[in-house]
C-alpha cells in the first residue's frame, strides 16, 4: 500500500480556495451596496423621478422617463464612485415611484 502524501493535497487545497476567494468571492463582495450607498442610490431614484414626472408631463412616456432617470442615477453613482448595475437601478427606480405614490396615481387613472 502507497503512503499518501497529505501535504500534496493541502497545497491543492490552498491554492484551490485562494482561486476561488480571487475569481468569485471578491468581485462579489464589491459589487455589493453598504447601506450607505443603497440610500444615497434611493434618494437619486426620488429626485430622479421627480424630476422626470415633471419634465416629460405627459402620458405614454414611461419608457423615456425610465432611461432618463437611469441616465441619471448612473451618472450620479459614477460621479459619487458607487459601482451599480441596471438591475439595482430599476430596483430604485421602482421603490422610488412606489415611494411617491405614483403607482396608485396611475392606477386611478387606469380605473376612470
Amino acid at each position: 500500500m502507497q503512503d499518501i502524501d497529505i501535504t500534496q493535497i493541502v497545497a491543492a487545497l490552498i491554492g484551490l480556495l485562494s482561486v476561488l476567494v480571487t475569481s468569485v468571492i471578491v468581485p462579489l463582495i464589491r459589487t455589493k451596496l453598504t447601506n450607505v450607498q443603497w440610500e444615497t442610490v434611493k434618494n437619486y431614484a426620488l429626485a430622479g423621478v421627480q424630476a422626470a414626472e415633471i419634465i416629460f408631463d405627459a402620458q405614454g412616456k414611461g419608457e423615456e422617463k425610465l432611461e432618463w432617470v437611469s441616465s441619471y442615477i448612473e451618472s450620479q453613482c459614477k460621479k459619487h464612485g458607487i459601482k451599480i448595475d441596471m438591475d439595482t437601478i430599476r430596483i430604485a427606480i421602482e421603490n422610488a415611484w412606489k415611494d411617491l405614490g405614483l403607482d396608485t396615481k396611475h392606477r386611478t387613472k387606469e380605473a376612470v
